[in-house]
């Protein structure tokens, strides 16, 4: 069942008109209905026994850690990691192979990245106390979600417990509002991003002989397919979701418009940014600072810190060593975005760093060039690490020559 059919679309009405009859327990009963249905659909009978199995591990895992050591909370997030990276397939040393044997495309199903990080989150918030009751009914439309389940937003449980007795008003405006949203989710999905895709970067290109512009024009064609595309997809589903009394985290809002690296992961897929936070960055810098060697040194705590959350976030995107280069880069970048921060407050002190940065041209510029960084940044994205070095260094040749 793709989501740009007919049958999703009647699937999706059906869902929307069925589950906000109910409330309560029937609600969850009825609501996972729908879910085996898309799942058994998207996944088919070949990937839904490893999908339902290391669901299941999951909740196993979050009931065994309550109440006990940190030993076995992270006995049980490894496990669950181990089993990630050996179901995803991770071949560092070139790129993925889609075209594998039947079973590992079976344990690499549509989503996987997904349920890790949400299971991850139940785990831990299992274990630390703030989760609540984990109940399986809940547990399972939490991780299967059709809303949530292919590509997210990463919603964190208790948001979605909060919400899944169906008790919330649906007024006509939230109604309205949900109609437009997936309108405007399909207009970006299938018709603007298909229109742009021709333009943009993709393996195979003849990258030596292609004109400098072209290569730079299609970078920023990339940019503009991927935002379309998943931000269109995101819009689809949180109007769904809506329409069916649920609220989704937002995660997009103009990313295009950020002024350094730092607000564009608060702009762009902040969801997942705002998972890397709770779940690697702050746990990771605040042992740095504790640590005795790093505690002494409070801004190389941070750079490391910050430089393993975006790795975490560059291989959790994809199996090949391009995406670890594109964690990488944008984990110097924010390293270079916090030290100048550093520097800049030195000098000038905060009050007159906030005057300096907001006036218009110094905003016209800090947009422009977060914006070019990002876009080059995509270029590990799009294409594997040696293609993405050889557009780089043709770009930068280009620009050497326009200024001699």
């Amino acid at each position: 069942m793709a989501l740009n059919s007919w049958q999703f679309l009647l699937f999706a009405s059906a869902a929307v008109l069925i589950v906000p009859i109910f409330t309560g327990g029937a609600r969850a009963v009825v609501f996972l209905a729908f879910n085996a249905v898309f799942i058994w659909s998207y996944w088919g009978p070949e990937s839904l026994p490893y999908a339902v199995g290391y669901g299941l591990t999951g909740y196993l895992a979050a009931r065994l850690v309550q109440g006990r050591g940190t030993v076995v909370l992270v006995a049980s997030v490894a496990l669950l990691s181990i089993a990630f990276v050996y179901m995803r397939g991770y071949q560092l040393g070139g790129q993925a192979d889609a075209g594998g044997p039947g079973t590992a495309n079976a344990l690499a199903f549509v989503g996987l990245s997904f349920l890790f990080f949400k299971m991850i989150h139940v785990v831990v918030d299992s274990w630390s106390g703030t989760l609540g009751h984990l109940s399986i009914r809940h547990y399972a439309n939490y991780c299967l979600s059709f809303t949530t389940v292919l590509m997210g937003p990463i919603e964190r449980y208790q948001d979605f417990v909060a919400q899944s007795d169906g008790q919330a008003p649906r007024t006509f405006e939230v109604n309205l509002d949900g109609v437009n949203r997936v309108l405007r989710g399909l207009l970006k999905a299938f018709v603007l991003a298909p229109f742009v895709a021709p333009y943009a970067l993709k393996h195979g290109l003849p990258i030596e002989t292609l004109e400098g512009g072209d290569l730079l024009l299609r970078t920023y064609a990339f940019y503009a397919f991927l935002y379309l595309d998943f931000s269109g997809y995101c819009d689809i589903v949180i109007g769904i979701a809506s329409l069916m009394g649920h609220r989704l985290p937002e995660n997009f809002n103009f990313p295009f418009l950020s002024r350094n690296v730092s607000e564009y992961w608060l702009r762009v897929h902040r969801s997942l940014t705002l998972w890397l936070t709770d779940y690697i960055f702050t746990p990771t810098y605040r042992w740095a600072l504790g640590s005795g060697g790093l505690g002494a040194h409070g801004f190389l705590a941070l750079a490391g810190s910050l430089m393993l959350t975006m790795i975490v976030a560059g291989v959790w995107h994809g199996t090949t060593l391009n995406f670890a280069a594109f964690g990488l880069v944008h984990g110097a970048a924010l390293v270079a975005v916090r030290g100048y921060e550093h520097i800049m407050v030195a000098q000038l002190g905060r009050a007159r760093l906030r005057r300096f940065e907001e006036r218009p041209g110094v905003k016209i510029a800090a947009i422009f060039l977060t914006y070019n960084f990002t876009s080059l940044a995509y270029v590990f994205f799009a294409l594997d690490l040696d293609e993405g070095i050889r557009v780089l260094e043709r770009l930068a040749t280009t620009v050497g020559g326009l200024r001699s």
